[in-house]
């Protein structure tokens, strides 16, 4: 129990020095070279596997540079990385992301890799998981998936319904 304690604030502990590093930076996302075709995203959300925890993102687009573009002809797409650190475990996702409005509201899908610790919502301890999501975002997300158990202490692998439910703010968006 001490151990599973210990993790936790670890891992919490790097996700707020990590936050700060980049809010307290200055920086905007224009002076970082990405001339309104990437924007960071921070969040934080509650859910399955990793209980609450804390995000940190990027947008990059590959269609239609803008990302603050009014809808017209065409919906602007962007590759989405997220990396997550919570309570239960922690882990990654890339996929497409539809942007109908800016950055803040569209469709997501997502590959993911959870790695749990000792106390994760609804999996199995000390394990790792592959999957996928899918998720929508208007100014919060909401996303659901399903991941398959490829290593861990469990003689079967197990699959577990993932879910989240959080915000996420687009960092630099309103220096545009």
């Amino acid at each position: 129990m001490a151990q599973s304690i210990h993790l936790a604030t670890r891992a919490l502990t790097i996700t707020t020095l990590a936050l700060g590093v980049v809010v307290f930076d200055g920086a905007p996302a224009q002076a970082q070279g990405c001339s309104n075709r990437c924007v960071l995203l921070l969040g934080t959300d509650y859910g399955a596997p990793e209980r609450f925890s804390g995000s940190i993102g990027g947008l990059f687009t590959f269609r239609d540079g803008d990302l603050m573009r009014s809808p017209g002809r065409f919906t602007p797409m962007a590759l989405e990385i997220r990396g997550r650190v919570g309570v239960g475990g922690f882990g990654v996702g890339i996929g497409p992301r539809v942007m109908r409005y800016g950055p803040l509201v569209g469709p997501e899908a997502k590959l993911t890799v959870t790695r749990t610790v000792s106390s994760p919502l609804q999996a199995n301890g000390q394990s790792t998981y592959v999957g996928v999501e899918v998720g929508y975002h208007v100014f919060g997300r909401v996303s659901i998936g399903v991941a398959r158990q490829v290593d861990g202490p469990a003689d079967r692998r197990d699959t577990i319904l993932t879910w989240g439910v959080g915000v996420e703010i687009p960092y630099g968006m309103w220096r545009w």
